[in-house]
């Protein structure tokens, strides 16, 4: 038996940890604010395994300059940030040629469409199957030509066996007859799978862990050292703990963890906002994507989501809150009778690198510390296979996926 230490209660963290303990290993899991209660708070709740495409996709280089100009936008970056993300754009621009998005591509779809079983099999184990919804998803589009630029993409997630139907403007309203006659078309993909409320599933997972005795530990991470044959973790505190491995799950604070093991990793973050309307006045079946304007419409047990977007401005500026603000106003254009008054802002950190993919693998310092981390937009989805793999990492198995497209050192 081994003593695992796991950094980073997340939803990655989580299933990590519990896959780990499944395997008869003591494990220790370290967050600095306590389970779920970074990114994976305030996630729009969907397991979006349907998904292939990266962010950066071939000619989006054209945008960039007007992402710094407009700052209520889909994409936008904080002046005050401009300078620091520079170098990471300028690595998003390349992931963007056709060569590097091919792959990006198949790297995505492997591991998205692992994620759905891995999670099916971790809900039935761990007894949270009950937050799982199996409604579908839309894709919804206010603009002719918004629906034409999507056909591609959609016959490129039939061409990865995606079952996607293009529907008409008013064929979407009789799925969702709250919205509005502006629809002009849109597609829906019933294979998309949600949970009821992010979470509160994490806290779920996290009160399984504990009950099979896994420990949980409200502390800042500082360093991660190898040690002998093992690792030594040091606090912010000033406390060291000893163990035999580490898996870094920091999501936005993994980059420094990972750059004192030798291992400069690009990640950044994607502030995202959302606000959580108790009381909405509405009420959706599916969960509804709007792409045109990078946001989504969430129906979970707390109450309707209205949240997404991408922010570049680090882990110290403050929030924005014209953001949430500007979401809500677009939002009531869809959905005319929305209420807005009353809703819950929040703002997270996605741990985000270019090429759209997350880091899981070794670290260069020590085999004994692994790497789970920059899962982006897809935290909550790749969260079970993520586990899956990092087991196979810790013990030295064959994985279930080829590592390479997802390796530290892959930059």
């Amino acid at each position: 038996m081994r003593h695992i230490l796991v950094i980073g209660a997340g939803v990655v963290g989580l299933a990590s940890a519990i896959r780990l303990l499944e395997q008869g290993h003591t494990v220790t899991l370290l967050d600095r604010r306590g389970p779920g209660e970074g990114a994976s708070r305030g996630n729009a709740a969907g397991i979006a395994w349907t998904d292939v495409a990266p962010l950066a996709s071939p000619g989006i280089w054209r945008d960039v300059p007007g992402w710094l100009f407009d700052p209520l936008g889909p994409l936008s970056v904080r002046p005050a940030y401009a300078l620091q993300i520079l170098p990471w754009m300028v690595r998003f621009c390349l992931a963007a040629l056709p060569s590097k998005v091919a792959q990006s591509t198949q790297a995505k779809a492997a591991l998205n469409g692992a994620s759905l079983p891995a999670w099916q099999r971790l809900w039935q184990r761990t007894g949270t199957a009950h937050r799982v919804r199996y409604s579908g998803c839309l894709d919804v589009y206010d603009d002719d030509k918004q629906v034409a630029r999507a056909r591609p993409g959609w016959q490129q997630q039939r061409d990865f066996g995606i079952e996607v139907e293009e529907l008409s403007g008013a064929e979407l309203r009789e799925l969702e007859p709250d919205l509005s006659q502006r629809v002009k078309g849109g597609a829906r993909l019933p294979g998309w799978t949600s949970v009821d409320e992010p979470f509160l599933l994490c806290q779920d997972l996290a009160a399984f862990f504990q009950g099979q005795g896994g420990i949980i530990r409200t502390a800042a991470v500082a360093a991660v050292q190898p040690s002998g044959t093992g690792v030594s973790v040091s606090l912010e505190d000033g406390e060291h703990i000893e163990g035999d491995h580490a898996v870094i799950t920091a999501g936005a604070w993994s980059k420094a963890l990972a750059s004192r093991l030798g291992d400069p990793v690009p990640l950044d973050t994607e502030r995202g906002y959302n606000t959580t309307i108790a009381d909405s006045g509405v009420a959706l079946s599916h969960m509804v994507m709007l792409p045109g304007y990078g946001f989504a419409l969430s129906q979970l047990a707390t109450g309707l989501r209205v949240g997404g977007a991408v922010e570049f401005g680090g882990l110290k500026l403050p929030p924005n809150w014209k953001r949430a603000e500007a979401l809500l106003k677009r939002a009531k254009t869809i959905l005319p009778g929305l209420q807005t008054e009353g809703g819950k802002q929040w703002m997270g950190f996605r741990p985000s690198l270019p090429d759209t993919l997350p880091v899981i693998g070794p670290s260069t310092a020590s085999p004994h510390i692994t790497y789970a981390f920059g899962h982006g937009h897809h935290g909550l989805t790749q969260a079970a296979i993520t586990a899956d793999l990092v087991v196979a990492l810790v013990t030295a198995e064959r994985p279930a996926l080829s590592l390479e497209p997802y390796s530290a050192q892959r930059f």
